[in-house]
Formats: C-alpha cells, structure tokens, sequence
C-alpha cells in the first residue's frame, strides 16, 4: 500500500513539473501533449513519464 501512494506521488509530482514547462495532460487516455515551443521539452522526465504509461502527442490544434 505505501508504494503504490509512493508511484501515485511520483506520477502527480512529475505531472506538476512538466505542466510548469507547458506540456498539458489528458488521465483518462493517458496522454501528454507536447508544449508549442520545443526548448521546453525535457527527455529525462519524458522517459520518466513514458514508464508511467503516458504517450505523448503533438500540439497540433494550439489549445
């Protein structure tokens, strides 16, 4: 039980740094949208999110 509200708060904490650098998230699909501007992007949490089960799409609407 204490692991798993340990990955919930990785997962939340992570969702909240990368939100901060304009990625937005969609929980239901599991989903992150890239930011418009690339100079935001960061592979590490990218790659941190993806074990999580997270794919990851462009912008391509400009929400």
């Amino acid at each position: 039980m204490g692991t798993e509200n340990k990955q919930k708060r990785k997962e939340r904490n992570l969702r909240y740094q990368m939100r901060k650098k304009g990625y937005q998230f969609n929980r239901e699909q599991r989903v992150a949208i890239l930011p418009e501007n690339g100079k935001n992007r960061s592979a590490v949490q990218e790659k941190r999110l993806r074990a999580f089960g997270y794919d990851f799409q462009y912008n391509m609407f400009q929400y």
